[in-house]
């Protein structure tokens, strides 16, 4: 067995494999994966999270197998792509609450281009997500986020894991809540807009001189912007109950992927 600088052939795969798991998820959870924070520290990071996990894991044997290492590391590489997508998902949905809104009001066609990721978003949905990036800051949520990096490596044990049919199942399921965080927070907005727009259609009907495309759009901003204001501490309240959720999801996703 090779042995160069003290470290093993076996030991050299086992932080491979490790390393593997580890970046994949940083380069998807959610405010890690952001892209305000360049590539390198992401990977300066993940090194030293796998330093400081490998020693923790045991030390597997490929025998010098470049096959069996190969399905190990794209193992650890479809793991970190589906729990960090199972994470992403609270964030994915409140992101497109804004939108929701934004399109409502009608700031849909006023979208910017986001400088940090050269796509065109939304208002309201950027600042809805700013501030769930925020709230989950401030209640150390994303501890909760490396403390699943540290407890996949119980759950799911080197080199390899198993997709069973239950992780399909877990996926849609989390899919689907993250469209109930879109109802939750977009609701009060939506509904007022909608009155809105059958109060600005009576008034059409009452007077039809009125030019209701004219005042309309002005209203409807007004509108949506105060229940907006009035409205914003649903995330404050939500966030902390759903950010508490993405360890649960992901330990279930998980569980669906031990090795044999």
């Amino acid at each position: 067995m090779v042995d160069l600088f003290g470290v093993t052939a076996a030991q050299f795969e086992t932080f491979l494999l490790v390393f593997l798991r580890v970046s994949t998820m940083l380069f998807v959870f959610p405010v890690f994966s952001a892209p305000q924070i360049p590539s390198l520290v992401r990977l300066g990071f993940g090194l030293i999270i796998s330093f400081l996990l490998y020693r923790l894991v045991p030390t597997v044997h490929l025998s010098g197998d470049l096959y069996g290492l190969a399905l190990g590391a794209a193992s650890q590489i479809v793991l970190g792509l589906i729990v960090g997508f199972v994470a992403a998902l609270v964030f994915a949905g409140v992101q497109f609450a804004g939108e929701l809104i934004d399109l409502q009001i009608g700031f849909a066609v006023a979208n910017v281009i986001n400088p940090t990721t050269q796509q065109s978003v939304t208002i309201i949905g950027e600042f809805q997500l700013a501030i769930a990036t925020l709230i989950f800051l401030t209640t150390n949520a994303h501890f909760l986020l490396l403390e699943g990096i540290a407890g996949s490596f119980h759950l799911v044990p080197l080199p390899y894991i198993t997709l069973d049919p239950s992780v399909a199942g877990n996926v849609v399921l989390f899919f689907t809540e993250a469209f109930l965080v879109v109802f939750k927070i977009s609701a009060p907005i939506v509904i007022a807009l909608f009155l809105t727009n059958v109060m600005m259609a009576f008034m059409a009907r009452v007077a039809p001189q009125m030019n209701v495309f004219v005042i309309g759009l002005p209203i409807q901003i007004g509108v949506g912007l105060l229940v907006m204001a009035a409205s914003i501490q649903l995330i404050g309240t939500v966030g902390p109950e759903l950010f508490t959720t993405i360890s649960t999801q992901m330990d279930a996703v998980m569980r669906g992927m031990r090795g044999p």
